[in-house]
């Protein structure tokens, strides 16, 4: 068996046999593992590795061992470790646990590897009919899945979507199975081509500010974060009374609060996922992805060896080579 570990240098891909399985936990057969931001921000430097663990939190897979009378069917998991104790698990929001330790793939090893450990409780069931391609995608749906659920969306509404990377996507096309018109901003050719493959109206990111002017969203979905100003482009944008939520994760900055107490916005950061509503958000993100099956494989724009998980991740980096989702397939 093989796996991907950090090292000072970046990744690493060694053979190597797993040890015992704990406890209550699952060992899956890695089919499919997807790169994500936080993993490419690891390989870069601005964030710390974990070194001597094996990255990839987004996976998809089949039993290798697990308790007895676990269903042998294809799995997707929460990286999200739990103590099951805490006033968070007990009410239900797993996502705001501390006490649980790393996550899986970010500090605990992960999925870019022929195997994975995860909690039994923390496997989500795919329906037969979806394949690793797309069922790879279920932790970013799930981000997305509990963005949309927190907009509380009305049939009437009209949705912008900020960003069209994997989150944008994803949580457009979310929106999209809820309400009729919802429209994405893109930066590139090929993020256009992707929602548009996805059946989603498409703008670019240039003309968001004029057509939230013009079509007054109540709801903005903001996935970009990080430098970008499109925090400030949904304040100005948003109509009165209506709602941001924020996926995209931004480092300290200012935000006109003025202007959007003046409008009554509502301001909702998003994290993660847990439960909304007493469901899952991981299973409204396999409900999402069986729905949409037959377009998403248009997400997963890369799929590359686990021994050549260097290219895969220099093409992750860089967007002139046409990536949105690159998975690896062990």
């Amino acid at each position: 068996m093989q796996r991907a570990v950090w090292t000072p240098d970046g990744l690493v891909v060694e053979e190597c046999e797993p040890g015992p399985l704990a406890d209550g936990w699952a060992r899956l057969q890695v089919e499919r593992c997807g790169i994500c931001g936080t993993d490419l921000h690891l390989a870069d430097g601005q964030l710390d590795r974990p070194l001597g663990t094996v990255p990839g939190h987004e996976f998809v897979g089949t039993l290798l061992e697990a308790p007895a009378g676990t269903p042998d069917v294809r799995y997707a998991a929460s990286p999200v470790v739990v103590c099951g104790t805490c006033e968070h698990c007990v009410a239900d929001e797993l996502n705001l646990c501390r006490r649980g330790g790393d996550l899986i793939g970010i500090g605990r090893d992960g999925g870019l590897a022929s195997w994975v450990d995860v909690p039994v409780a923390n496997l989500v069931a795919l329906p037969a009919d979806v394949g690793p391609g797309v069922g790879v995608l279920a932790e970013p749906m799930a981000v997305a899945a509990r963005g949309v659920g927190h907009a509380r969306l009305r049939p009437d509404d009209t949705v912008l979507v900020l960003g069209a990377g994997t989150i944008g996507l994803l949580t457009a096309a979310v929106a999209r199975t809820h309400i009729d018109r919802v429209v994405i901003s893109a930066r590139h050719d090929h993020q256009r081509a992707v929602a548009e493959a996805l059946g989603l109206e498409v703008i670019d990111e240039s003309e968001a500010q004029a057509w939230g002017k013009a079509n007054k969203p109540r709801v903005v979905l903001e996935t970009v974060g990080g430098t970008a100003t499109t925090l400030d482009t949904a304040v100005s944008v948003v109509r009165r009374g209506g709602a941001i939520v924020i996926l995209g994760t931004f480092p300290r900055r200012e935000v006109d609060l003025f202007a959007a107490a003046l409008k009554e916005i509502t301001l909702i950061p998003s994290y993660a996922y847990a439960s909304s509503d007493g469901e899952p958000d991981f299973a409204r993100a396999v409900d999402a992805i069986a729905e949409l099956r037959d377009v998403l494989p248009a997400v997963v724009t890369h799929e590359l060896a686990l021994t050549d998980v260097a290219d895969a991740f220099r093409i992750a980096a860089d967007k002139s080579t046409g990536a949105v989702k690159v998975a690896l397939a062990p």
